[in-house]
């Protein structure tokens, strides 16, 4: 500080007057923010220093950001935005600098002078004045003075500020929070502490060390455990505070540490904050009651389930011997009922084996009235009697697997030439030269899965009872037809115009030993209506509006599904 030495003493004695009314500033900020402090600076530099302007900036980081411009004059708004502009500017220098201002009021320039102020980010203290030796030695020395100033007095209401807050929290905290000296005497507890351990202050904890704020037993422990602090810094643990009014012993989560001065390394205090478990415990005892709770209702129902589940077993194998039982009892009984209608069988082999008998006799008698005349027709006639006899052996074969329950011998079989087959042994013999037979089968082919001999013989009963029916009929016609009812079913009609059934036979045709014919056994639709439901069909009759009567029978067809054919 050359400059002191020649300075003048009246310059000398400004100067100590003004550094003592900067010293005396920090005596006004004890109630003020940090925008209140930059400003009572900026406003005292400006007579000091005889500025026309002092600009003060602090930016902001977490904080707000300070900035504050004093003027000696009144500067209208609008330069008010242009002199805020060139401020910036020059303080953004990277260093104590000194330089002119673009902005001007009035004649002549402004000199300014930019000083740092102690932050991390850019911080400046800048003054500006028209005079043209701005700034003079003094006048840079009284700038930094009032920076230093300003930086220690930010800095003492910034941790002023921070300290308030942190005591704000402390004193609004639940937990117990307290400071003790090395010697383990208490010095500060937040109010929430003083109230977990009954304490009415803290006058009242000064009276006690910290081994009186735990339950006896805890003691030696918590000794360990402060000497674990004093050595190596901090300890956590669960322990049992001490309540002074009930003596009750409180569980606490307590995180123990020591605090050691900044400057000098070496440990000052111990303190603690420390967590209330009694909530938590009785959360903890109450989630416990619950899962035992819980554990218990699901043996209970486990229990439960085997129980049922034991029932239900037991009833599935009682169910499954039932059944099996009830599955050897209906074959009893259907072993039963064929043997009972084996009287029924013997009647129904009469019956059928009637028409190919009559038909060999007739062949046989026409043979022996043409022995003499035409071999060759005798030959066959002879050929026909021999398909008749075997016809014969197959229905007395197919009556007698129905008697011992064997299954019938289904294939697939095309349903238009099997039933040409049967319409051809139906014409055959007398009383059947004056028929007139209508063939209509449907023009798609028709594949069934049927015994073919079971189905011809139910074609070639219907058609020879129809035949019979039309004997007294002047004009004698016999229809055959088929239809695909739908994609799994076809239809097969065989009618007459004949008389028809009589209305009082209507309910009993289809039962055994019920005939239409004076002379006739009552088995023949009885046999049919069995073996075309033993082919998964139905078997129905339905009268003609004006004469005669048709013969529906149903059989499922199997066009295009080989893949699906059931024994």
């Amino acid at each position: 500080m050359r400059w002191v030495e020649r300075a003048e003493p009246q310059v000398l004695r400004r100067c100590i007057s003004d550094l003592l009314a900067l010293s005396a500033l920090p005596a006004m900020w004890n109630t003020s923010d940090a925008t209140q402090i930059a400003d009572s600076v900026a406003a005292a530099l400006i007579p000091i220093l005889d500025a026309e302007v002092v600009y003060l900036s602090v930016p902001g980081d977490y904080r707000e950001a300070i900035e504050v411009i004093r003027s000696a004059v009144s500067i209208p708004a609008t330069a008010m935005e242009s002199l805020r502009t060139e401020l910036r500017r020059a303080a953004a220098a990277p260093s104590e600098s000194v330089g002119t201002l673009n902005y001007h009021a009035g004649a002549g320039s402004m000199r300014f002078a930019a000083i740092p102020i102690g932050f991390r980010k850019a911080a400046w203290l800048l003054a500006a004045s028209r005079h043209p030796h701005f700034p003079s030695d003094a006048q840079r020395f009284l700038l930094g003075a009032a920076a230093n100033e300003a930086t220690l007095g930010l800095l003492r209401q910034r941790a002023e500020a921070s300290e308030r807050r942190l005591l704000s929290v402390i004193e609004r905290a639940p937990d117990f929070i307290g400071v003790a000296s090395l010697e383990g005497i208490p010095q500060s507890i937040n109010p929430a502490g003083l109230k977990l351990v009954g304490l009415g202050g803290i006058e009242e904890a000064w009276e006690h060390t910290i081994l009186d704020f735990v339950a006896p037993h805890e003691r030696p422990r918590l000794q360990t455990a402060w000497q674990t602090v004093i050595e190596h810094g901090a300890w956590s643990g669960e322990v049992m505070f001490r309540h002074f009014g009930s003596g009750d012993s409180i569980p606490f989560l307590v995180d123990w540490f020591r605090i050691d001065d900044p400057r000098t390394g070496q440990p000052i205090h111990l303190a603690t904050v420390s967590r209330d478990l009694r909530e938590q415990k009785r959360l903890e005892k109450s989630l416990q009651n619950m899962n035992e709770q819980l554990e218990r209702r699901v043996d209970e129902r486990t229990r439960q389930l085997a129980a049922v589940n034991d029932r239900l077993n037991a009833e599935m194998v009682e169910r499954r011997r039932s059944q099996i039982k009830q599955h050897a009892l209906q074959l009893e009984l259907a072993h039963a009922s064929r043997l009972g209608v084996a009287g029924e069988m013997a009647a129904t082999i009469a019956h059928e084996l009637n028409q190919p008998l009559t038909a060999v006799a007739n062949s046989m008698s026409a043979a022996r009235r043409l022995l003499t005349a035409d071999r060759n027709t005798v030959h066959d006639i002879i050929v026909e009697a021999e398909e008749q006899i075997v016809r014969a052996a197959q229905i007395i074969r197919r009556l007698r697997d129905f008697v011992s329950g064997t299954k019938a011998e289904k294939r697939l079989e095309e349903l238009h030439p099997m039933i040409e087959e049967a319409l051809a042994l139906a014409l055959t013999g007398s009383g059947v030269q004056d028929v007139k037979v209508d063939i209509q089968f449907d023009k798609r082919p028709i594949r069934v899965f049927a015994d073919k001999i079971q189905i011809q013989q139910v074609v070639v009963n219907l058609v020879r009872n129809a035949i019979e029916a039309m004997s007294d009929a002047p004009r004698k016609a016999l229809r055959i037809s088929t239809a695909l009812l739908d994609v799994d079913t076809v239809e097969i009609a065989v009618s007459d115009n004949g008389p028809g059934v009589a209305e009082e036979m209507l309910g009993n045709l289809f039962e055994p030993f019920h005939s239409t014919k004076h002379d006739g056994m009552g088995l023949g639709l009885s046999i049919c209506r069995t073996i075309v439901e033993a082919h998964g069909g139905e078997l129905s009759y339905d009268p003609l509006f004006s004469e005669g009567a048709t013969f529906r029978l149903t059989l499922r067809t199997l066009n295009g599904k080989d893949d699906d054919i059931v024994g």
